[in-house]
């Protein structure tokens, strides 16, 4: 690979390489509907952190892997 689509292939490794963002994408990829909650996700991979968890959705959101969905309910849901 050269060129452009080594730069890509490169920059998506880059993105998705540690292995709490592969343990993360695996999991929402198992979710019904590729959806999950935060204690869902929390729940399948008891070794992450709260903070680790919310720093690496945040960046999966800011990168446009996932999207976080807020529903108007009493009390808020996201997914």
């Amino acid at each position: 690979m050269c060129g452009e689509e080594g730069v890509a292939v490169r920059e998506f490794l880059t993105e998705v390489g540690d292995k709490w963002t592969i343990l993360i994408l695996v999991c929402l990829s198992q979710a019904p509907g590729c959806r999950a909650r935060f204690s869902e996700i929390e729940k399948v991979i008891p070794v992450i952190s709260q903070r680790m968890l919310t720093l690496t959705l945040r960046n999966l959101e800011r990168d446009g892997l996932i999207t976080r969905e807020l529903f108007p309910e009493v009390p808020p849901r996201v997914e």
